[in-house]
């Protein structure tokens, strides 16, 4: 057994982010994380007196520790039974720059910078009712708490399921506005309807009109109004929206005036607005208004450190507390891509839980009893076959899946760990 040393950078050191990757059967398997502060130190290992525990036979019970020097990193081999390996050697102790990767029996242990360079976060606390500390939820802390202050639109984008209300209302919270929070969405009322729902409306201004209809953006007056999925707006609509964001004053339909309101605008969408713009379904007029202030919502899959919190919390709202959630369990739902995001994390773990009965345990297996049931038995298809399919089927997914005999969900997992994005195909 040797010592390496490796000449690390004196300059100081920031946060580290410690994660722990399965290298059997996938890399991708995310074991557990621990975050590293200057002058703390992580011990790694299986047992219940490891900081950062690790589900894994050929991890000892304390294997390794990482002791953060403030402007250099050491790490110790702590006598563990497979032995601590770096750039190959077996090590005792060794220090390392950021960046570095450890062998720890059949796992892997990066130790990565937890900002970027030259990246300052103003606070380490996540936005309240979202769940998760993780790196890229407190980037989405630090930044809509950076906007939230300012009198101008705020756009969140973000896909389906990631909680673009609640950082809305966040937003809100954190804002000096002292009137309400109103939240539509433009998905669920006809476009005959969304100019009255939007902006109000007169008694008898059409048929069914039989009272007054103050509409969303008085109700809001002095407060913020959340426009969910803004991109479902027709181009009439837009451009009345684009009238009271410049100007501050709505005009009820059938009303003869305008009334001025004070209402910071927040707009969120999963639609990717630019090439809305370029097909002429969403104004460019009003993208510009909107896209000053942007935040994006990190999807399920980039902040898979967050799932253990979020397992707790989202068994607590489905009233099933008592459940504990095996890290075997955790390492299984790690290797899903989740194109549901926080919904469909809900979902499994309800099925895992019923999977799980009295024993109040989720394991392994109820997680992949809880897969099967959601999208059908595993299938064995490899991506490769799989994106060759999809290219045959010029990119149609559900004519893919039903190629491949595969719940489309399947199909769009395996897509995802092979890094194709899912396209939403245009309405007609």
């Amino acid at each position: 057994m040797t010592t390496i040393e490796i000449e690390a950078e004196r300059a100081p050191l920031g946060e580290l982010v410690l994660r722990v990757w399965g290298t059997a059967p996938s890399p991708a398997v995310l074991l557990g994380s621990a975050l590293l502060a200057p002058s703390g130190l992580v011990t790694v290992g299986k047992g219940a007196s490891a900081d950062l525990r690790i589900a894994e036979p050929t991890v000892s019970d304390r294997h390794v520790s990482i002791e953060h020097r403030g402007d250099s990193i050491l790490v110790a081999d702590l006598c563990s039974k497979n032995g601590t390996t770096l750039l190959g050697h077996r090590i005792s102790r060794a220090e390392i720059a950021p960046g570095a990767r450890l062998g720890l029996g059949r796992v892997l242990l990066e130790v990565t910078p937890a900002v970027r360079a030259g990246e300052t976060l103003t606070s380490r606390a996540p936005l309240p009712g979202l769940v998760g500390a993780s790196l890229p939820m407190l980037r989405l802390a630090d930044r809509v708490r950076r906007y939230a202050k300012l009198a101008v639109p705020l756009l969140i984008r973000g896909e389906s399921g990631t909680g673009k209300e609640l950082v809305a209302r966040a937003a809100h919270e954190a804002s000096e506005v002292t009137g309400a929070f109103v939240a539509i969405n433009a998905a669920t009322f006809s476009r005959e309807l969304a100019e009255s729902e939007l902006f109000g409306h007169r008694r008898g201004a059409f048929t069914g009109a039989i009272a007054d209809r103050r509409g969303a953006f008085r109700e809001a007056h002095a407060g913020t109004l959340f426009v969910d999925e803004v991109a479902q707006l027709s181009l009439d609509v837009q451009a009345k929206l684009l009238r009271v964001v410049e100007e501050g004053v709505v005009r009820p339909v059938g009303a003869d005036g305008a009334t001025r309101v004070d209402v910071r605008l927040v707009a969120a969408t999963c639609e990717p607005l630019e090439a809305e713009v370029e097909r002429g379904r969403f104004r460019r007029d009003l993208y510009e208004r909107l896209a000053v202030c942007v935040v994006r919502v990190p999807p399920l899959r980039e902040r898979l450190v967050d799932l253990p919190e979020l397992a707790r919390y989202l068994l607590a709202e489905l009233r099933l507390e008592r459940m504990r959630v095996m890290p075997s369990a955790l390492a299984a739902l790690s290797s899903r891509a989740f194109p549901g995001n926080v919904r469909e994390l809900r979902s499994i773990l309800l099925l895992a839980a019923i999977a799980a009965g009295d024993s109040n345990v989720i394991a392994h297996a109820h997680v992949e009893a809880a897969f099967i049931e959601r999208d059908g038995p595993s299938s064995t298809i490899s991506y490769e076959e799989a994106s060759a399919t999809l290219r045959a089927s010029d990119g149609n997914q559900s004519r893919t899946a039903r190629a491949l005999g595969v719940p489309r969900t399947t199909l769009r997992d395996l897509l995802l760990r092979g890094g194709v994005e899912p396209v939403k195909r245009s309405r007609r």
